[in-house]
Order: C-alpha cells, then structure tokens, then sequence
C-alpha cells in the first residue's frame, strides 16, 4: 500500500519579492535531471579540533597540510558512520538502532533567474518525521510532552519521543573565501567548544558573555561558527574569543561565511519555505520574519500562545489523540490568539513553535516542498541565482562552489544528523559532484 503525506501545497506562483518563477519545481521533468547519490554518515563528536589532533592519527598531519578529506575516507562513509554510531569513538551517548549511514539522492537544476535543488532519502522510521516538541498540562504545570530522542525527559520515559526530518545544505562562494571548506566540508562550523560538544560551555558562561550573551546577541548556546571570526583558537575551539564588531563586518563584507539552507519538515516545509540561515560568529538566522517562532515564554514557563477556539472546533489546545497525528492542525499566526491559562485543562497539548505563513525580508528567500511516500522523503527548495541580500552566497552559471550536505532523520537533532564529505556544485560547467542544468 502506497502511504504519502505531502506537507504543504506546491509553492505559489510568485516569490516574495514578487518575481514570477521561470519554472515551477513541482512540474520539472526530475527524471531529465541527473541524480547524484552521496552516502552521508554519523559524525558523532568529530570537530575541527579533532580532525587537528593525534587523535585523528595519520589524518591529521594531512589535514594541516591542508589536504581535503576526501583523499583519505571518499568511499569509506559507510564504514565510518557504522564505526562512530556504534559508540566505539566519537560518541559517548549512542543512539541504540541509529543507522551508520545513509543514501541520500540530489538533483539540481537552474534557469535565468532560480535555481532548484531536489533531494531523496530514505528514512529510518516507518512514518514521516513531521512533527517537533510539544508542551503538556500535567498537574496544573506545563511540562515537556514530546521531544527528541536525546532530549533529557524522552530518554527518562518522562516525555514521548517526536522531532522533525529536515534536510541541509551549506556552500561558500567560488571563490574560497571561507578557508578549508572545499577541504573539510562542514567541520570547519564544529568546534569542541559548542553546543552538545565535549566543552561545551554552560548557560550561565554564554550568557555573561558581552557579546553573545544578556547583554549583546541573547544567546544561551554555542551553535555553529567560523574560526576566521575568533582572535584564537585552540583545542577547545574559540567560542569566547569574538573578534572585535569592525572586523566581523568586514568579513561579512567580503562573504567569509556559510549560507546554509535547512529544509524543516515541521516548522517550514507545512509554509512552502526553507529555513534561511548562515554560519559567521553564530548560526543566524537571515534578517526578516521567519517560518517560525517558539511558543515558550521562558519567564512566565506558560505558551505565548494558543489555538483560536474559534478557528479549531472550540478547542484551545491539542489532545493526547492528536499528538503526533499528521492531521492535527500546526498553530500558526493565522489560528492563534495568546495563550489564556483559563482555557486549559489538564492532558492540553501545545506545540512547541508557532508557524509564520507571512514571511518577509531576506529570511523569505527559500521556497520548499516536500513531500513522503513509501518510506522516503522528496524535498525541493528553490530560490533566486542571485537574491541581493548580503547575508545570502550568490549563485551564478559556469560557477563552482564547494558545498556540504546533512539528514536531519529518525527524531533527532544538533550533531545526531548525518553528514556528507566536502562536495562540489557546479552550474552548468560538468565539474562538481553535484552537476546543476539548465533548464530550457
């Protein structure tokens, strides 16, 4: 029996800024497009850091040669991610039943203005990962009702499991300016000194920080960052070091950073957008309004907001019954009203994003679909060659670029994805491993 569920209708006829698209990815004749098949594999805990030290043995006098690691280990991502996922180096905290490694198909087309890129992969779980974290009412206090399968409560029996596929896609521009990427693909974003890595620093540490923390960015974590934004880096990473604010923007003005493009099966995808992100001093999110926003007030530890009763039955809150239920309504902006602690009742269920089907900005940039069946997820995201944002890599025919790849599979998130050695696009010139064409 054929199982689907499509997560969003195809994309509108128009991007934001209002430029019709030359071709409408859903009615791309796919099966003339050719498919590159990339084995991703289980990184664990492997950062730059490690790939520099005696650790990595051999490896590491021809990583600081600055040889590309695909010299050594093209062909042996199997091997690999069936070697870390195991527990055996690398990951203190395995994953019982996690696959080592996964095939993950790719296609990529462009016309005068867009490019579209569609990938397949075959999923670990008999069901689509559309789901995230939920909120539960229990005993007259909000707790954790669903989340994924490393998070504390799930892995205490306290919490069910349920976290969204998303499928990632990381370049540069052609012309090296982020260093080491064509080399060491995504590892030059993963220190030792970041979120769910060995030193991770706490809370309390990012949030005293004057630049990242209260007082600056707001942030509480480390996510992903460039060592071309640090004053130092040692075996730790650098993830307090920032460089001064003239530098950073003058790097930003050259383009040393990521543009990294996150295709979400619950919290974009179901609004026929991709997450618009990029890696410099943090993981930012482009400016503009995004797909989504979390539905935690932190201080309050209540929802900000809830289902409009009168645009879902009379209900205000999910049920048990819908949780993880494909045809349970997503709160959005468009059905909800803030929260209104005289409208729940114990068993409620809230999730844990609001969705925003009005994006704008330079954070609207990517278009996405998606859609799983049989067993496999096919997600398109798609997006001008060139959209005038300086937090966006331009794309332009003839080009190279270097390019990284990542699975989001099996409910899981951070660093439990599966990850592609260094690769390239090419657009149009037949020299990357991943070869756009040109649509006529």
């Amino acid at each position: 029996m054929k199982h689907t569920f499509i997560t969003t209708a195809i994309l509108s006829a128009v991007f934001a800024g209002g430029t019709a698209l030359a071709a409408d990815p859903a009615k791309i004749d796919w099966s003339k497009v050719p498919v590159k098949e990339i084995t991703l594999f289980y990184p664990g805990q492997s950062t730059q850091e490690w790939m520099k030290s005696a650790a990595h043995k051999a490896g590491a006098t021809g990583v600081n040669a600055g040889k590309s690691c695909n010299e050594c280990h093209a062909g042996e991502e199997k091997d690999l991610g069936d070697v870390i996922v195991s527990g055996k180096k690398l990951e203190p905290t395995p994953i019982s039943g996690k696959p080592g490694s996964i095939k993950l198909k790719v296609q990529a087309a462009y016309d005068k203005e867009n490019f579209y890129l569609r990938a397949n992969w075959p999923t670990n779980l008999k069901e689509a990962g559309a789901f995230h974290n939920y909120k539960g009412l229990k005993d007259g206090k909000w707790v954790t009702y669903g989340s994924n399968r490393t998070d504390k409560d799930v892995k205490s029996g306290a919490a069910k499991v349920s976290y969204e596929d998303r499928f990632n896609f990381m370049f540069a521009d052609s012309k090296g300016t982020v260093a080491n990427f064509a080399n060491q693909g995504c590892w030059v974003t993963c220190h030792n000194s970041m979120r769910d890595a060995p030193n991770e620093p706490t809370k309390d540490q990012v949030k005293a920080h004057p630049v990242l923390g209260d007082a600056g960015m707001k942030k509480d974590d480390i996510r992903k960052y460039l060592s071309e934004t640090r004053t130092e880096m040692n075996d730790a990473g650098g993830w307090d070091k920032l460089k001064s604010k003239e530098d950073l923007d003058a790097l930003m003005a050259k383009g040393t950073y990521l543009d990294l493009w996150q295709a979400r099966a619950y919290r974009s995808v179901p609004v026929g957008k991709a997450d618009d992100s990029y890696v410099f001093q943090w993981r930012n999110f482009d400016k503009g309004k995004k797909p989504f926003d979390g539905n935690w007030d932190g201080a309050k530890k209540e929802p900000k907001f809830m289902f409009d009763p009168a645009k879902n039955g009379g209900k205000a809150a999910l049920s048990e019954a819908q949780f993880r239920d494909l045809k349970a309504p997503k709160l959005t902006t468009d059905n909800s009203i803030p929260y209104d602690a005289s409208k729940m009742k114990d068993g409620d269920i809230l999730p844990g994003f609001i969705l925003n089907p009005a994006t704008d900005g330079s954070a609207s940039d990517l278009n996405a679909s998606g859609t799983w069946a049989n067993g496999e997820w096919t997600m398109i995201v798609s997006r001008k060659l060139d959209t005038g944002q300086k937090d966006d890599v331009a794309l332009a025919p003839g080009q190279t670029y270097p390019v990284g790849l990542a699975v989001h599979d099996d409910n899981v998130t951070t660093r439990f994805h599966y990850v592609s050695l260094p690769k390239t696009l090419s657009l149009g010139a037949g020299k990357g491993d991943i070869n756009a064409v040109e649509l006529k």
